[in-house]
């Protein structure tokens, strides 16, 4: 299903790469007339320097969920973010001629043109592919063996399912048939074993899974392979489960999951990319924290009594201890350092902190951390170690945190509020095992690019 996922979204970015062009090139039919001007050396130098902007604008496609193909069964999600597509597009073309006057095309009316056609175009396209999805596209049809409790969280959001048709449930023991996440599937949960073979050719259903506990018992195995053709595709509801929700229930981790899945060696490569663009982009990041210090520093001291930076002990790598900065957003407290989830409260909230939150530029001074090598710009967000200390108790294998560097976002941030009980850091930890297990240069890349989404919303 990956496989298919990525196949679709790139033949809707070679659509859009080539409605780009068709965009342009009917933009300079319209300026000049006809095309008698083709190839001529004024044309070259448009399509040079529009090719160079068609990058960020397929950048800003990314970030505002245009590869997102359930966006498409939502016309007016799609059709706002066409229109913040038309003016983010206009924009940085606005800034990358007018602002070098060394050029030798300063293209007003062709801008113009251009972006507003390349709105039109990709808004079309996206409303015609999703048409052609219908006619061409047939989910994957699955049964699963047993009846998994973490399964009914998916009943709220339909479109974690995506790509698979839940057939059925097959638990021959005494369940109740009436359970919330039966309705996921088309036929229930069913007990017989003929009835589960009947559905199988009736449905073509192509692909079983099954849950942990079912997968030992011996008993239920050989009965499914001697009624079941070997044909179908039996697959481990873990994997299965990991692929709709992007997180790993920590109920599938053992020790022999923890030998499949993570002791292996370091992509080296991917290391020394990923430590190549922290280095580069904590050093730009450090520049930027140097100009906005002196603004954030006064607006916060007016606000407030007390230090501009908040500082505090937390467990990264290897359980090395650091010091995490951020500039202070709440108000300074005796028992500071004794209340574990005290940022919850708005009360403590300084006013300029409220504003420092929402743009996310309390967490600046952490290009300092990246630059030190204490911190990457993805990872698992560090802990305080009193709450860390907590968590290691309570959470099953929660020290895996520190297999990898720590990250001023993560993938558990973009899929999971921050957490303020126990509770709720084991349900984060989930995202947390899912990057500790898949984590490389280009999942960090897509935890960048869906985290400028996230502030851009």
């Amino acid at each position: 299903m990956e496989n298919k996922k990525f196949f679709l979204n790139f033949i809707l970015l070679i659509g859009d790469i080539i409605l780009m062009y068709v965009a342009l090139l009917l933009t300079l039919a319209i300026r000049y007339g006809d095309f008698s001007f083709w190839p001529g050396p004024q044309t070259r130098i448009f399509f040079w320097h529009f090719s160079f902007l068609s990058f960020f604008w397929l950048l800003i496609l990314y970030i505002f969920d245009f590869y997102k193909i359930s966006l498409f069964k939502k016309p007016q999600d799609l059709f706002r973010n066409s229109i913040i597509f038309l003016f983010l597009a206009g924009a940085i073309g606005t800034i990358y001629f007018y602002l070098q006057p060394q050029l030798a095309i300063a293209p007003k009316t062709i801008l113009f043109l251009d972006v507003l056609f390349c709105t039109v175009f990709l808004y079309i396209w996206r409303i015609v592919f999703i048409q052609i999805l219908k006619f061409f596209v047939i989910k994957e049809k699955i049964i699963i063996i047993g009846a998994p409790s973490n399964f009914s969280e998916l009943l709220n959001d339909s479109l974690k399912i995506g790509d698979y048709q839940i057939v059925a449930f097959y638990n021959p023991g005494s369940l109740d048939k009436s359970l919330p996440f039966s309705k996921l599937a088309q036929y229930g949960i069913i007990s017989e074993i003929y009835k589960l073979k009947e559905i199988i050719e009736k449905e073509g259903v192509n692909t079983i899974s099954f849950t942990s506990d079912f997968y030992k018992d011996e008993k239920i195995v050989k009965e499914i392979f001697l009624n079941l053709p070997p044909k179908l595709n039996f697959i481990n509801f873990t994997d299965f489960y990991e692929n709709l929700t992007k997180k790993i229930p920590i109920e599938a981790v053992n020790e022999l999951w923890l030998l499949e899945n993570i002791s292996r060696v370091e992509r080296k490569i991917d290391e020394i990319l990923k430590r190549s663009f922290d280095l580069f982009f904590s050093f730009l990041g450090f520049l930027i924290t140097a100009v906005l210090f002196p603004f954030i520093a006064l607006l916060i001291k007016i606000d407030s009594p007390g230090p501009v930076f908040f500082l505090q002990k937390r467990v990264g790598k290897d359980r090395k201890i650091f010091t995490l900065y951020k500039f202070r957003t709440m108000e300074v407290s005796l028992n500071q350092d004794k209340e574990p989830w005290r940022e919850k409260d708005p009360e403590q909230i300084i006013r300029i902190g409220k504003f420092l939150r929402k743009f996310y530029l309390d967490e600046i001074p952490q290009f300092f951390n990246i630059l030190k090598g204490d911190m990457s710009f993805v990872g698992p967000r560090p802990e305080w170690i009193e709450l860390a200390k907590i968590f290691e108790r309570e959470i099953p294998f929660y020290s895996l945190r520190y297999l990898v560097k720590p990250g001023l976002t993560g993938w558990a941030q973009l899929n999971f509020p921050p957490s303020a009980s126990v509770e709720e850091a084991k349900e984060k930890f989930q995202y947390d095992l899912y990057y500790i297990k898949n984590h490389s240069f280009f999942l960090d890349l897509e935890t960048i690019l869906k985290t400028l989404r996230l502030i851009f919303k």
